[in-house]
């Protein structure tokens, strides 16, 4: 399998940084957002220490929380690992206990108590870290059992999150008692985000009528008090069902969200009603029948999972297109796991609808935005050291600049000036974008070229008529690699006949099957925007009445 370059630089980045620190209780994490492929990088730390150490025996716990993700894990190391390396499970769900594998994937509900029969352990790889209790050395089910595994062995331990911080918003390095002490590695959302690795969350062109206000609700432990939020949000699912059939129409996978099973119950009859096939997946929905229902909906059988907390993390089904927010938080960590549910990448999907039903969006930020805050320290006998606000990571008390990502520590945070609740942006390049207006066009015409550069790839060159106006081009870079390619194959997928799967080659051949009779499917309008010099397309309509809502978010140029 061949990893893709942040995937090895966080190895790399992890064995340096042990190297570093000999210390067995200082414990690192790796930074990952969603659909980083935490399952390969931890293959790869695995394989790594397996070819440098081989008389070590590094033998590794992989903790994770859950049946999902442990059969997710163990699929990667098994794809990843050399043969003579045995993988087993520690998991009453998957009725297994193989104490002996040399590595172990296992659910930290079944092997919490089990550290003594593990034998000589080196290396524990905690996946989802961020649930890791902060009270302490005894507080919980993961420090119980890493302390009682180094009373046995002498172990390194590494954590892997796509939040690194807690519900409140403290840095998983900071507060009382951390298990964490500093970031290895951190790949940032915007990196994979322009490197085509992960798909863009984007608002609804127009504004949402339905807003759940829960002004009124009490708080406790830093968000919404779910009892009386989940009061205040069923007298709105009737309005968030009705107004999601039309701003999602052109959507095939929804996951919705909702405080309680309750008010889920109560989206599916609503959802039901206008005729979308939808479903409720908790933390209560037996195993079996989870199971079954997630199959119905990765089939398209079911066309929207409506949860509660059940799919915030381990949840992949990367086709996933449209996500209704019926949850108002205050919770960083459960706005973007949940978010995360959405960004994976798949063919010919373009982006994910976001539905925001509540203020989370504006009120929280754009996702990629999103940090951790420093502990308010308790004066006499606090840590020396200061936490960088960017990355998280620790530094001398009297640090000016991030020892590892070289952010400025004693700058503020600037806040970002609020917009139109329904349509706030989800990612951070949108702030910019909003402030342009979109305009729609009536299609009267749409040509198709082979664009040529000197030294440069040819493109297919897509130009959207208005009368005799050209109104927008695009460049469908099906001769280049990566990024580029998989924008010309999305782009390719929506507009190809009906039932037609094959991509071209490149840009020569999908010229000749044009000229040969191919009929590309035509937008009746485009909606475009100004961005800078360049005209944006923000989404095509084929053959509706009203706008629909994006199929290609971004432009070719």
């Amino acid at each position: 399998m061949q990893l893709r370059e942040y995937q090895s630089r966080a190895v790399a980045d992890l064995f340096a940084w042990w190297t570093a620190h000999q210390n067995v209780d200082d414990i690192p994490l790796l930074v990952l957002p969603t659909a980083a492929g935490k399952s390969v990088i931890c293959a790869e730390i695995v394989r790594s220490m397996y070819e440098q150490w081989p008389a070590f025996e590094p033998r590794t716990v992989v903790l994770v929380p859950s049946k999902e993700l442990a059969e997710q894990n163990a699929a990667k190391l098994v794809a990843l690992l050399p043969h003579h390396i045995s993988v087993g499970f520690v998991s009453a769900s998957l009725g297994k206990k193989q104490f002996s594998s040399d590595v172990i994937v296992a659910t930290i509900g079944s092997i919490a108590k089990s550290a003594h029969l593990l034998g000589n352990i080196k290396c524990v790889i905690i996946d989802e870290c961020h649930l890791v209790s902060t009270k302490g050395d005894e507080a919980g089910m993961y420090r119980q059992f890493l302390s009682k595994l180094s009373r046995y062995c002498e172990i390194r331990v590494v954590g892997m999150t796509a939040t690194p911080f807690r519900g409140n918003q403290v840095w998983l390095t900071d507060g009382e008692a951390p298990l964490f002490t500093g970031i290895a590695s951190n790949v940032s959302m915007r990196e994979l985000l322009d490197a085509g690795f992960i798909a863009p969350l984007v608002p609804p062109l127009d504004a949402i009528d339905t807003k759940i206000d829960a002004s009124a609700v009490g708080i406790s432990n830093g968000d919404y008090k779910v009892n009386e939020l989940a009061e205040v949000v069923e007298q709105y699912l009737a309005d968030v069902a009705r107004e999601a059939v039309s701003l999602a129409r052109t959507r095939a996978k929804w996951i919705a969200f909702t405080p309680s099973v309750a008010n889920a119950e109560s989206l599916v009859r609503n959802l039901r009603g206008h005729g979308v096939t939808s479903v409720v997946v908790c933390g209560e929905t037996p195993k079996p029948e989870r199971e079954a229902l997630i199959a119905d909906f990765r089939a398209g059988r079911v066309q929207c999972l409506v949860t509660v907390l059940a799919l915030s993390t381990g949840f992949d089904v990367p086709d996933v297109d449209c996500i209704l927010w019926c949850r108002p938080t205050k919770s960083p960590v459960l706005y973007v796991q949940g978010m995360g549910r959405g960004v994976r990448i798949h063919p010919g999907k373009v982006d994910c609808l976001v539905l925001d039903f509540t203020d989370t969006v504006a009120r929280l930020g754009p996702v990629d935005t999103i940090k951790g805050r420093a502990a308010k320290k308790a004066g006499a006998g606090s840590a020396p050291y200061c936490v960088c606000p960017d990355c998280g990571e620790r530094n001398l008390a009297a640090a000016l600049i991030c020892v590892a990502c070289g952010a400025t520590i004693k700058t503020p945070d600037v806040e970002l000036k609020p917009v139109v609740v329904s349509r706030a942006a989800l990612l951070s390049i949108q702030v910019a974008q909003q402030a342009s207006t979109v305009t729609w066009h009536d299609v009267s015409r749409v040509d198709y070229a082979i664009h040529t550069k000197p030294d440069k790839p040819d493109s297919l060159r897509v130009d959207y008529f208005a009368g005799f106006l050209k109104v927008a081009s695009i460049w469908c870079c099906f001769d280049h690699e990566g990024f580029a390619r998989r924008k010309a194959e999305q782009w390719f997928a929506a507009h190809a006949p009906e039932g037609y799967a094959h991509q071209p080659g490149n840009t020569a051949q999908l010229m000749e099957w044009i000229d040969t009779g191919m009929k590309l499917k035509a937008p009746t309008r485009i909606a475009t925007r100004k961005n800078g010099k360049f005209t944006e397309v923000m989404s095509y309509e084929f053959g509706n009445p009203e706008p629909a809502e994006a199929d290609l978010a971004e432009s070719f140029a």
